[in-house]
């Protein structure tokens, strides 16, 4: 067996990126022979020199970064570029034991590499690290009025619906990338796939080709087994992600105001300032390294995930549950599916402040928020979210895909 992973950048850049180089990197430890093909880098120095791994890199811009607009705007729906090099490539293997692995396209690479992996006769697992397969938007988000949509992809209404979080003229721009995706790329027609919550699959499940091959893998949570944080002697409320309405860290910022609650938000986005003015006693760290975070997270009590949208499995949530942090989740968003609600964290109703404050207040009581500490802290480690455990399922699923 041989494996080629498309991901569009050659290096970490965010939750999916870390997946598609683990993946790389768990597989190569099994001897099997991997190639990364991306199309941004510079290719970190971790992947260089690594026993059976094989990483291309096309040194082009992604779609955002491209100083030229004209050629990101084409490339961003038909990356011609990185097509040629991807058929180079593929001459080199032989299609009966060789899986091509996509975990991204949507920034860089597009759907052409996977036509032409298509075309000569390359099975193709498609990683479900978000909405991109069937929604123009990426997310079924309306960024103009900030709530969930749900607006059939590609539909009329979709279509004349300006739900893009730049202007209209982007989303016109998204929807022709997408037909051209579903029409001329084969995604997801042509494509396996591989979804990391039930959450997400529920959403999806209807604009996925149902002939084809349907598998869940839970995404690998890397964190060392440490002693349980004694969250009933701290005081800190924190919210851990982008500071960007979609998250919705302004609603724990006005519950926390009223509360006169200790909260610590843990990232940046566009929301700071909006933050700052609710409640000026706010701690806002900005993006933090390993040791940092481990710092403020001794310090903490419960984590607050307000996100006004679905997401697909917020690992933070998974990562504080594996210190005894409990979670104050929304319903509407996947995170929910990590907690047993009111025995490992507590779940209220989408933008409901009212709600939020409820749970908080629960929060408070010291023995209530220790069993719960416990409870989520055990669960957690009872499970098996290692890497080991993850590569082992994908490589079960690319035998079956072979088959």
């Amino acid at each position: 067996m041989k494996v080629i992973i498309l991901n569009d950048y050659a290096y970490i850049n965010g939750g999916a990126g870390k997946i598609a180089i683990d993946t790389a990197l768990g597989l190569v430890k099994q001897n099997i022979d991997v190639t990364l093909f991306s199309a941004v880098g510079p290719i970190s120095e971790f992947l260089k020199n690594v026993p059976n791994l094989k990483v291309i890199c096309l040194n082009q811009y992604d779609i955002l970064n491209d100083p030229n607009r004209l050629r990101a705007i084409i490339s961003g729906i038909w990356n011609f570029k990185a097509r040629k090099a991807f058929e180079n490539l593929l001459r080199q293997y032989d299609n009966k034991e060789t899986i091509i692995h996509v975990h991204g396209m949507e920034k860089a690479l597009s759907s052409s590499c996977i036509n032409i992996a298509v075309k000569k006769g390359f099975k193709v697992l498609f990683h479900l690290h978000e909405y991109g397969i069937a929604c123009p938007n990426m997310g079924f988000y309306n960024y103009q009025k900030q709530e969930i949509c749900k607006l059939k992809p590609l539909s009329w209404k979709c279509m004349v619906t300006n739900c893009d979080s730049r202007c209209y003229l982007h989303k016109c721009w998204r929807v022709i990338r997408q037909f051209v995706q579903k029409n001329i790329g084969g995604v997801p027609k042509n494509v396996h796939c591989v979804y990391i919550s039930e959450f997400s699959y529920k959403i999806l499940a209807s604009f996925l080709n149902k002939k084809n091959k349907m598998f869940y893998v839970s995404n690998p949570i890397n964190i060392q087994k440490k002693e349980r944080i004694k969250v009933e002697n701290n005081k800190e409320f924190i919210f851990i992600g982008r500071l960007v309405p979609e998250k919705n860290p302004v609603l724990l910022a006005k519950v926390a105001s009223e509360m006169n609650l200790p909260v610590t938000f843990i990232g940046s986005g566009v929301c700071e300032n909006e933050i700052k003015k609710i409640y000026p006693e706010a701690k806002i760290t900005g993006w933090l390294d390993k040791n940092s975070m481990e710092n403020v997270l001794k310090s903490a009590r419960c984590l607050v995930f307000p996100s006004n949208w679905y997401e697909c499995q917020p690992l933070v949530v998974l990562e504080c549950l594996a210190k005894g942090i409990p979670c104050i989740s929304s319903k509407i968003c996947a995170s929910s599916e990590s907690l047993i609600d009111g025995e490992t964290g507590l779940l209220f109703e989408n933008n409901n402040k009212n709600d939020l404050m409820i749970a908080i207040d629960k929060m408070k009581n010291d023995e209530i928020i220790r069993i719960m500490s416990n409870t989520a802290y055990n669960d957690f480690w009872n499970k098996d979210y290692s890497l080991r455990k993850y590569i082992n399922e994908i490589i079960r699923i690319y035998n079956s895909i072979l088959e």
